[in-house]
């Protein structure tokens, strides 16, 4: 698995028949897998916390919420802060790395992408940008946060929106593609 993650971090992208992709796909094997297993429980389940926690691949605060179903393909790659709830149906493309702060909240039948395909290459060359959602951010129902975007402190996505630039901090922003509303005092 390092020698994708490091892979990942000098180039930004690999080719599917790059020999380190191997570990890409293992992992993906994996995280659906579990995903399933998630998907298939209630949250209190006995053994939820410990489903979630082999998907991430490490410990999960007890003040984290999330609730199925949950898809995440890339389970190593997704880092969780504190205090966060996540509703159902989100689905979180992690491959290129994706962090949650503190104190977020994610509605439900959100999507969260940090790969991407090539536009010329696009069965074999992904495209990694990571993915970061800062402290106390909300991100409102069905919105959809695109590659290599940064979700502000404080800030709001609106439902439904298509996130495609960076969100600065204190502020509201929704549509397709998403742009500033107003600022949040």
């Amino acid at each position: 698995m390092n020698d994708y993650l490091n892979k990942i971090d000098r180039d930004k992208f690999i080719y599917k028949n790059d020999p380190s992709y191997i570990y890409a796909e293992k992992e993906m094997i994996r995280s659906h897998d579990l995903s399933l297993k998630i998907s298939a429980s209630r949250p209190s389940d006995s053994n939820y916390k410990d489903l979630l926690e082999e998907l991430l691949q490490d410990k999960i605060d007890d003040s984290v919420s999330i609730v199925s179903p949950f898809y995440c393909d890339f389970g190593s790659l997704l880092k969780m802060g504190k205090n966060i709830t996540i509703n159902k149906g989100v689905t979180i493309f992690s491959a290129g790395i994706v962090v949650i702060e503190d104190d977020v909240l994610i509605g439900p039948d959100v999507k969260i992408i940090s790969v991407n395909h090539d536009l010329k290459d696009r069965h074999n060359k992904f495209i990694f940008k990571k993915v970061t959602i800062k402290k106390n951010a909300w991100i409102c129902a069905g919105a959809i946060i695109c590659p290599g975007v940064t979700i502000g402190e404080n800030s709001v996505v609106a439902a439904g929106a298509v996130v495609t630039k960076d969100v600065e901090s204190n502020t509201l922003v929704g549509g397709n593609p998403a742009k500033f509303i107003k600022k949040i005092e």
